[in-house]
């Protein structure tokens, strides 16, 4: 089966090649080796080189629309060739009608693949039905897949809407590196570039085209796209349609009224941060019909979750020195360290650099081509650490970050959790890690309290912007409607108060259009307060997080947060609240003196292997398969064989053990020690 794969890439490589048509009589004469299920693997692709070539033959690609019986008898002759006709852009039934008979894992191989992750031939299987989807899988979970493969399964075109620049530029080059035709368009990019890809798109060559949401402003773009089938229409990063979202997006606001133009293809949403209310606003925004739902699970199981507090006389002192310890470990590098201000962004680079660190700072205050270069020496390895506020990361596919670090609290835990889940992308062991201060919380309800909107600023608003309105009522706002969130917020609530209209004008411009008719102020009271519910809420869900007063699991919070009641199933450490910190080594602060990170604190007689082994037994097995320092390190086995404590309250005090310890190995942690002989000295 190798053989075959190699020489259908070759043909997809070059189908106009005079080799083409020689190499696809070979596959035919390997194709009885072949047995029934490499066959069935192998199938798709054979198709699409052979289709290629008879379109070369012809001098013309092949046209929108055309199906796999439009090949002339190169493709594989012992298989039964799946039908793959053309989607009617008004009736996504008759896509999936004409796609049924294709299985998710034969088109695997496309992609060089061999099996799927969670939830992933779900998302594919909706697709090829022709069904609407909403795709929730955590940041690393292989959602670009989802659209991918059956973006191959046909000749129809595949959109797929993203604000993320760097993550399409990407993609688009994986697949066009595997011989797939796939284009795409940004604002700002190279001319020439988009005029091509326009033409592709126009005369059926491309399958996949990749376009930033401001693009559908253009009628341009939006007429090619109308002269070909949508097979799939695809909206990434989905949660910028909701304007309580933490990154809305304005451009958004225009897909439903594009998908609607495009006559209704099926529809794929796909995000990694929605909580199961901005789910169903994601629903109702794009208009979905009866949506597959899938949701994989939020589950980072290779990632460990930990908070160190730092409050009191040299909190500060600690926190430099913990950061510059834990990422002078080379396990814990390459590294992403978040910060919250750019101020604060530019002074831990400066700590990192002192201390001998390859380090590099990025925020939106640099010019493009500092943040670029910079961006570029981090993912080529040529720098260790990169130190960054949330303008970092969006699209950026680095998959060996080992841990990421959050200097100062996000204001979300959505966002945290987007920024955390940069670590372990290739399946390694990772971890996140929040520096903890209550100072932060004082600057996040600072933020709360300045982006506060009353009913009479609104209401100001609204007749500023009837004043300045044109005979239709329409008006264009600079900016996105403005520079803050303040500002952002208020046309939020007047649109949803129904007082105004919002679409997306050019060149990143906002068109409002005012409506006839007074103001409901009562509505606009309700939307008001509703908005400052939401960040009081999005406050008190990272302030739980990141306290340490509590003893719930940090996996845990995480998981209930975005609504998935599964078990977390951690591969190594779970969180500060389970495992001791001991992964720090011996923190050093100013003035010379030395504390350690990890909590365990060893004093007393010495522990003998004798008296230790019967505990790391009871370990072994209650690890079931994991690493047994996942239920305790030694250090903690050391202490209990010290102390040997007779009920729960014993346990608790002490350190490294904490409420979720108890509850899991409570009960059979104490029955064992009734057992075990008592050491001499005790």
């Amino acid at each position: 089966m190798h053989d075959v794969l190699h020489r259908l890439a070759g043909v997809l490589a070059d189908p106009g090649a005079e080799t083409a048509a020689a190499e696809l009589d070979a596959v035919r004469g390997i194709w009885r080796t072949l047995d029934p299920e490499e066959r069935a693997a192998v199938t798709p692709l054979a198709q699409l080189a052979a289709r290629r070539v008879a379109a070369a033959d012809r001098g013309r690609a092949p046209s929108p629309g055309g199906s796999a019986s439009d090949a002339p008898a190169a493709g594989p002759p012992a298989v039964a060739a799946p039908a793959v006709e053309a989607a009617h852009p008004q009736r996504s039934a008759s896509h999936g009608d004409s796609l049924a008979d294709v299985s998710p894992e034969s088109l695997l191989p496309l992609l060089g693949l061999s099996s799927f992750r969670p939830g992933q031939r779900e998302a594919v299987q909706a697709a090829l039905d022709g069904r609407d989807s909403l795709v929730v899988m955590p940041t690393g979970g292989g959602k670009s897949l989802c659209y991918q493969l059956p973006a191959l399964a046909g000749d129809d075109l595949t959109v797929v809407v993203s604000p993320l620049i760097a993550l399409m530029r990407d993609q688009c080059a994986r697949l066009t590196d595997l011989g797939h035709p796939a284009v795409m368009l940004a604002s700002g990019g190279d001319g020439d570039a988009n005029r091509r890809a326009l033409d592709e798109i126009r005369d059926g060559t491309a399958k996949v085209c990749f376009a930033a949401p401001e693009r559908f402003a253009s009628s341009t773009f939006r007429a090619a796209i109308r002269q070909r089938t949508i097979a799939l229409f695809v909206v990434d990063e989905a949660h910028c349609v909701s304007e309580w979202g933490h990154d809305f997006r304005p451009d958004y606001l225009r897909l439903a009224s594009v998908i609607d133009e495009l006559g209704r293809p099926p529809v794929m949403a796909c995000t990694a941060t929605a909580t199961p209310k901005v789910a169903d606003e994601i629903v109702a925004r794009l208009g979905l019909r009866d949506a597959e739902r899938v949701r994989s699970g939020f589950d980072r199981p290779n990632l460990s979750f930990d908070v160190l507090p730092f409050d009191g006389q040299g909190s500060v002192a600690r926190k430099r020195a913990t950061l510059v310890a834990g990422i002078s470990d080379p396990a814990n590098r390459p590294a992403v360290v978040y910060c919250g201000t750019r101020k604060s962004t530019e002074e831990v680079r400066d700590l990192l650099v002192e201390a001998g660190i390859s380090a590099v700072g990025y925020h939106a205050g640099m010019a493009a081509d500092v943040r670029t270069a910079r961006q570029d020496a981090f993912m080529r390895g040529d720098a260790d650490v990169v130190v960054a506020t949330n303008a970092f990361g969006m699209g950026v596919d680095k998959a060996d970050v080992r841990s990421v670090w959050h200097w100062g609290l996000p204001s979300s835990l959505e966002a945290y959790y987007q920024e955390a889940g940069r670590a372990g992308r290739d399946g390694a062991l990772g971890r996140a890690v929040l520096l903890a201060s209550r100072a932060d919380l004082g600057r996040l309800v600072r933020f709360i309290q300045q982006a506060e909107v009353t009913v009479g600023e609104v209401g100001a608003l609204i007749g500023r912007l009837r004043a300045q309105a044109g005979p239709g009522g329409e008006v264009e706002l600079a900016g996105g409607g403005g520079g803050s969130d303040r500002d952002r917020i208020a046309l939020a609530i007047a649109e949803r108060a129904g007082a105004i209209a919002l679409a997306p004008g050019e060149g990143g411009r906002l068109q409002v259009r005012v409506l006839p008719g007074e103001a409901d102020h009562r509505r606009i009271s309700e939307m008001c307060r509703a908005a400052k519910d939401r960040r009081w809420q999005a406050y008190r869900s990272i302030e739980q997080y990141a306290s340490t007063e509590n003893e719930v699991c940090r996996r845990r919070q995480l998981l209930d947060h975005f609504g998935d009641p599964e078990e977390g199933a951690p591969l190594g450490r779970c969180c500060d609240v389970h495992d001791p910190v001991d992964w720090l080594p011996p923190i050093t602060v100013k003035g010379g003196r030395s504390r350690s990170a990890a909590p365990v604190e060893e004093e007393g007689r010495p522990v003998g292997d004798d008296e230790l082994e019967p505990l790391k037994a009871w370990r072994r097995e209650r690890a079931d398969g994991k690493p047994a320092y996942t239920v305790a390190t030694d250090a903690v086995l050391r202490e209990i064989a010290r102390r040997r404590p007779k009920h729960d309250d014993e346990l608790l005090a002490i350190k490294g053990i904490g409420a979720s310890f108890v509850a899991k190995h409570g009960e059979a942690l104490l029955d064992l020690l009734d057992e075990l002989p008592v050491a001499a000295g005790d």
